[in-house]
């Protein structure tokens, strides 16, 4: 079935597994930490730098419900940050909530759609992703307030056994408050689209992808400020790819992108009216990829090169990076090893990123940052619906001269304590992974109703 494709081996797997009745079920989940941190608000390195301990808590609800051709998951949450040291007055209180679903309007046809909100501070989102998912980007300093939405479509029909053409549209949006007396706020979105056709073959696959995006991305200082003024950037992105899938055996295989990016500003600065000479400018892009993937989990090593948008700071990026992710199970830990569920593993990510800021008349890049990373955790699952952990987080983020001047540079060490529960214990069903395989045959597309390999009992799926 995996030489079907994906859409095809998706629908199978929900048309067979729910022929006779719907299932649904509802959800009571807890997740969080314990945090000690020796630099709490991001603070440069000559600054005065912070340690404190604080607690995360989040409490919420998930509920699942599976139909003959439809799979949805919704989840909401609550999160109570508290500092030991540091805190205002009272506990910081945030909120996020993801609704999920695939439809399967045909049997060769698959149709996801999602869509979520959340607020939170700039100093403790680590926590909401499993340290094998991390991402490693330039982030705001200190306690920033950060809001953020998204909603996306895809609709992906199987041709042939072979061929599958697919569509996706997406908007996304973020804004961040730096709390200062006079604060710094920034107001982004990004809208875009992409059209995309795959072929597989025995061992191989290509793809190509075409799309574009729009952006509009707004900082806003406080009057008076040197060096980094108010701005508005408009841009007009389109952009095409090609991709090269290969498998070398069951578990060994890689992936190798190329394309380009033509990033085009437009429109008046209303906070810079005179500057009106705007240029366009092409960017090539890539990225190769190696993955070993087994049913218990896997590793992965990305090198290339990106343009994409950096909501949290509006500002339009190109990304030189090298990330590699792993999990891997330690059987030796465990009392009755269970090759598919592991109550031991370890997951880390290890990478390190140059983001050039590109200019919104000249389209060239002017100021960059260095951005390493490395996360790394020690997880203990004893069952699917508990989950504990000892992570380990190191971030550095380094500024040129320009780069300085939307935020600086900083070293940060955390040590986590994580847990998250679920109760009840069996989930009715979850919405699959439909993209981001690495290998031709899609087998590392998680099957429907499968527990993740390495789960959060309180997050919901991540929407790209």
């Amino acid at each position: 079935m995996s030489r079907l494709g994906p859409p095809i081996t998706i629908a199978s797997l929900i048309l067979g597994g729910s022929a006779h009745a719907d299932r649904a079920s509802v959800h009571v989940t807890a997740a969080g930490n314990v945090a000690v941190t020796d630099n709490l608000f991001s603070v440069s390195s000559d600054g005065n730098r912070e340690a404190d301990v604080y607690t995360q808590v989040r409490p919420g609800v998930l509920g699942s419900w599976e139909t003959p051709r439809m799979v949805q998951t919704l989840a909401a949450e609550a999160e109570v940050l508290e500092y030991a040291n540091h805190s205002p007055g009272d506990p910081s209180l945030t909120l996020r909530g993801r609704w999920e679903a695939l439809f399967l309007p045909t049997p060769r046809t698959d149709l996801g759609i999602g869509a979520g909100g959340s607020t939170g501070r700039a100093n403790s989102l680590t926590s909401r992703s499993a340290a094998d998912q991390g991402t490693i980007a330039v982030t705001p300093a200190g306690s920033s307030e950060i809001r953020q939405a998204d909603a996306q479509q895809r609709l992906a029909w199987q041709a042939t056994k072979a061929t599958r053409t697919s569509e996706q549209a997406f908007v996304r949006w973020a804004a961040t408050n730096d709390d200062l007396a006079m604060p710094t706020t920034t107001n982004s979105v990004e809208v875009g689209a992409n059209f995309g056709f795959d072929r597989q073959f025995a061992e191989n696959g290509i793809g190509l992808e075409v799309g574009g995006s729009l952006l509009r991305l707004e900082r806003i200082a406080p009057a008076g400020q040197v060096g980094s003024p108010s701005r508005l950037d408009r841009q007009l992105n389109p952009h095409a790819t090609a991709a090269w899938r290969h498998d070398y055996s069951k578990v060994w295989s890689s992936q190798v992108t190329a394309g380009i990016v033509y990033v085009n500003p437009y429109g008046i600065d209303p906070y810079n009216p005179m500057a009106t000479d705007r240029t366009a400018q092409p960017y090539p892009v890539f990225s190769v990829t190696g993955a070993y993937t087994d049913v218990w989990g896997g590793a992965t090593l990305t090198a290339g090169r990106s343009v994409a948008p950096n909501l949290f700071i509006a500002q339009n990026t190109v990304n030189e990076e090298a990330i590699a992710r792993l999990q891997l199970p330690l059987h030796a830990l465990d009392s009755s090893p269970r090759a598919r569920d592991p109550q031991w593993a370890l997951l880390g990510t290890v990478g390190f990123d140059r983001s050039q800021l590109i200019d919104n008349t000249t389209a060239q890049v002017q100021g960059s940052f260095d951005v390493a990373r490395a996360d790394v955790a020690l997880q203990w699952h004893p069952a699917p619906s508990q989950t504990y952990a000892l992570r380990y987080e190191f971030l550095y983020q380094h500024g040129d001269t320009i780069g300085t001047l939307v935020s600086p540079t900083f070293s940060r060490n955390t040590v986590f304590f994580e847990f998250s529960f679920r109760y009840p214990e069996v989930l009715a069903t979850q919405v699959p992974r439909r993209t981001g395989s690495v290998r031709a045959d899609g087998g590392d597309l998680s099957p429907v109703g499968a527990e993740p390999v390495v789960p959060d009992a309180a997050a919901p799926a991540p929407s790209e």
